[in-house]
């Protein structure tokens, strides 16, 4: 071995150590590993071009049903699902409930009240909420349906693109802003469609704004920090975009947005032709 030669284990380490330059350059920011780019109007904005539209529904005790009743809503909801000619996407979300800060409130009102019979009564019902939080973890659920708009030009692709776009990371597709009247005002037809089908099962819906909608993402992707931090209104955001490649990240300038329709069939309405349909 030459004096001057470096060991072979420490040049393997270090290569081990040490990743190579262009694995740095390939670093990217955390927003692009999502799959959505924007949320405007309402709509869920995909890097692929496609559209989304969130509708929350209320739920239904089905085991408490007559026999009539649930046989009335299973062919409802048959007929439902027999009626859409797109796909839809049911979504359930379960969270635990934090009691801490209720309870918390209760032992300073039972502290305040005055009259020793109410204090009791709330001592009691303390106590057996708290024993309950110790044997059962009490969930909150929220229901969704998901309502997609592909673009047809995505919809062409065969295979073999659709690989080497999962292997290369998601391309955003831009679109202008006369492509995104269209595809929104089919998006919302079909949303009216779907929550028309779960009128019929007696499922009551409502379809998510903007600001709901970016809630909805943080408290998926911060489920910790969404218990105990609130997201505020999300007009009046000014943070930088965060970046990990060191160029210094430019502020968030929001866009000017249109102002939503009270309601799925004003917005229809609006983006209905002068002439009307055929």
């Amino acid at each position: 071995m030459q004096p001057n030669q470096p060991n072979p284990a420490q040049q393997e380490y270090a290569n081990s150590v040490t990743p190579p330059k262009n694995k740095k350059a390939a670093l990217v920011s955390t927003q692009g590993h999502l799959n959505f780019a924007e949320v405007r109007d309402g709509v869920v904005i995909m890097r692929d071009g496609s559209l989304r539209m969130i509708v929350m529904c209320s739920p239904t005790n089905y085991d408490l049903k007559s026999g009539g009743e649930k046989e009335a809503i299973e062919f409802a909801y048959q007929g439902f699902l027999n009626g859409l000619h797109f796909p839809i996407q049911i979504c359930i979300q379960s969270r635990k409930i934090d009691l801490d800060g209720y309870l918390d409130k209760l032992d300073q009102m039972m502290a305040d009240q005055p009259n020793p019979l109410l204090a009791e009564l709330m001592e009691d019902y303390i106590f057996n909420v708290r024993d309950l939080l110790n044997v059962a973890n009490i969930m909150d659920k929220k229901f969704f349906v998901v309502v997609p708009y592909y673009v047809i030009e995505e919809a062409k692709g065969n295979v073999f693109k659709q690989i080497a776009s999962t292997l290369g990371g998601p391309k955003d597709v831009s679109q202008t802003d006369q492509q995104f009247a269209q595809r929104k005002s089919e998006l919302v037809l079909r949303t009216n469609m779907v929550a028309q089908g779960l009128a019929s099962i007696g499922v009551r819906a409502a379809v998510l704004k903007t600001q709901e909608v970016i809630e909805l993402y943080y408290g998926s992707y911060n489920v910790d920090e969404s218990q105990n931090q609130a997201l505020v209104d999300t007009g009046g955001m000014t943070t930088a975009v965060v970046a990990r490649d060191g160029a210094p990240a430019g502020p968030y300038t929001p866009q000017p947005k249109e102002q939503e329709p009270p309601d799925l069939y004003a917005a229809a309405k609006q983006q209905a032709p002068p002439g009307g349909t055929n």
